[in-house]
C-alpha cells in the first residue's frame, strides 16, 4: 500500500451520531476512505483546491482552500476502505469540467500537472435497518453526505467481509443487516 497523507477528522462521534440520526441511521462507525488528491490552481502556482477521487468515481469531491498535511500519519481507529486506483489525467479533466459546468464562471484554474497524492479521507458510516439495510456516508470534515462514495464503501465492506475482516459497528443489529446486504 502506498503511504498516504491523513486528513484530520473534524466531526466527532457525538456530532456524527446526531447528523446520521437526522438522516435516519440507527448506528454509526468511523471510516477512512483512500482517495487521490489532484491539485487545482493557476498554472505554475500552488494548488488552491483539490479534486478527491479514484478511478471508479464518476464525480470527484472538491476540497477548496485546504492544504494537505505535510506529514504521513496512519488513520486512527475505524474501517479502512482502500480499493481505488488513481484517476487517469483524462478522467480528472472530465471531473473538473463537470465542476466548472455546475458552477458557471470564468475559470482560469486548471488541474495541475503533478501526479495525484494518496490521502485518507475521514468519514462516518451510518446504518439504518428496515426492509433493506441503508448505508449513509458523511464527511468527517464537514458532516455533509457523500453519496458518490457509497459504491466505493460498499465494495470495500464487501471485500472486508469476504476476507473475514468485517468491521464491528456500535450496534450488532447493524452488523447483522450489513452481512445480509453485502
Amino acid at each position: 500500500m502506498v503511504e498516504c497523507l491523513t486528513l484530520a477528522r473534524q466531526i466527532d462521534v457525538t456530532a456524527a451520531q446526531k447528523r446520521l440520526q437526522r438522516l435516519g441511521a440507527h448506528a454509526c462507525e468511523p471510516a477512512w476512505v483512500r482517495l487521490w488528491a489532484a491539485g487545482l490552481g493557476m498554472a505554475d502556482d500552488e494548488p488552491g483546491a483539490w479534486l478527491l477521487s479514484v478511478q471508479e468515481m464518476r464525480r470527484a469531491l472538491l476540497l477548496v482552500g485546504a492544504e494537505l498535511p505535510a506529514q504521513k500519519e496512519k488513520p486512527s481507529a475505524g474501517v479502512k476502505i482502500d480499493n481505488g486506483s488513481p484517476p487517469t489525467p483524462k478522467a480528472l479533466d472530465r471531473m473538473w469540467l463537470w465542476e466548472r459546468i455546475a458552477t458557471p464562471r470564468h475559470w482560469r484554474t486548471q488541474v495541475l500537472d503533478s501526479p495525484p497524492v494518496p490521502i485518507w479521507l475521514p468519514c462516518w458510516l451510518g446504518y439504518a435497518r428496515g426492509r433493506h439495510l441503508r448505508l449513509t456516508v458523511i464527511s468527517g470534515l464537514s458532516g455533509e453526505t457523500l453519496p458518490m462514495l457509497k459504491p466505493i464503501v460498499l465494495k470495500g465492506l464487501q471485500q472486508a467481509y469476504r476476507n473475514g475482516q468485517a468491521p464491528a459497528t456500535q450496534s450488532s443489529g447493524a452488523n447483522e443487516g450489513r452481512e445480509k446486504s453485502v
